[in-house]
């Protein structure tokens, strides 16, 4: 005989429960993210001479981003501060992870209001505080040559390493978070099992914890790479013109060139770009690590 499979049965009203729930939230994203975004990508195929193009659409300023040295080194620096604010984030962030399962009640809930009260800080605080720290003058290169590491201030300020360390202090929740819900969900058994069988600790994580959580992995990865490409504030007040990100470029033409077709079309490229990047890491994780996200 042929088993027959009882279909779990929607309860009466679920629909409009869970109708309710999203229903906000894609009002949300729909007025303030799609609908706006539509209008810039509308805005961006506006030709110069508005006679011009196929039904009034050009990609003129896309060309144009094509053959501009500055916005092309833009992106490029957008793309090498974000890949290393990723790593770096995910180097400090996992191991933090990992010890805040493994510590005690008190010890783990401290960590995690810290980490809480940190998103909700200010940026621009946040910001000013590695100003103050970075100076020339200030606390770092103090206790630097108090050690005699160094003999004078080392510029540390207006940089691109600047930029990284705010980054990487700004995105850390972001990632520690998804990774310590993932390896809340792994049953501490199956690292005790490969421990009594003579796996080392670096086996243990590696073949053993490290697999189990990349959904964690990937979902931290993917905020901290977004959040990166797309930051302006932080490279505004850390940087300096010659480690200008994209976002900054796109700024300049929107606020100072009253350029709208190209800020808009530099916007596009650069949500392109990192959809791009996201699929493919996506493809990645599924073929390398076989993890479902």
């Amino acid at each position: 005989m042929t088993d027959v499979v009882a279909l779990p049965r929607q309860r009466p009203g679920q629909g409009l429960a869970i109708a309710c729930l999203l229903g906000p939230a894609a009002v949300l994203l729909i007025a303030f993210y799609a609908i706006p975004f539509v209008k810039m990508l509308g805005e961006s195929l506006t030709p110069v001479n508005a006679a011009a193009g196929w039904l009034g659409a050009s990609l003129e300023h896309y060309d144009r981003i094509a053959s501009s040295g500055r916005v092309q080194r833009a992106f490029l620096r957008t793309l090498r501060i974000s890949g290393w604010v990723t790593l770096y984030t995910l180097l400090i962030s996992f191991p933090l992870a990992l010890y805040l399962v493994r510590a005690g009640r008190a010890v783990r809930t401290a960590f995690l209001i810290a980490l809480f009260v940190s998103l909700a800080s200010s940026l621009i605080v946040r910001n000013y505080g590695w100003l103050v720290t970075l100076a020339d003058a200030g606390p770092l290169n103090r206790m630097l040559i108090a050690l005699g590491v160094l003999e004078s201030p080392l510029r540390m300020v207006y940089s691109e390493g600047a930029t990284i360390v705010a980054l990487v202090h700004y995105a850390i929740p972001f990632m520690t978070l998804p990774i310590f819900a993932a390896l809340l969900r792994i049953p501490p058994s199956l690292s005790d099992s490969a421990a009594s069988l003579g796996a080392p600790p670096w086996r243990v994580i590696g073949d053993v914890i490290w697999p189990l959580a990349m959904p964690g992995v990937f979902g931290g990865v993917v905020l901290t790479f977004a959040l990166s490409m797309s930051a302006f504030v932080t490279p505004l007040m850390l940087g300096s013109p010659a480690t200008a990100m994209i976002s900054q470029v796109a700024a300049e033409q929107f606020l100072v060139q009253l350029a709208f077709p190209f800020g808009s079309a530099v916007v596009v490229a650069l949500v392109a770009i990192t959809f791009v990047i996201v699929v493919l890491f996506t493809w990645i994780v599924r073929k390398v690590f076989r993890a479902q996200v």
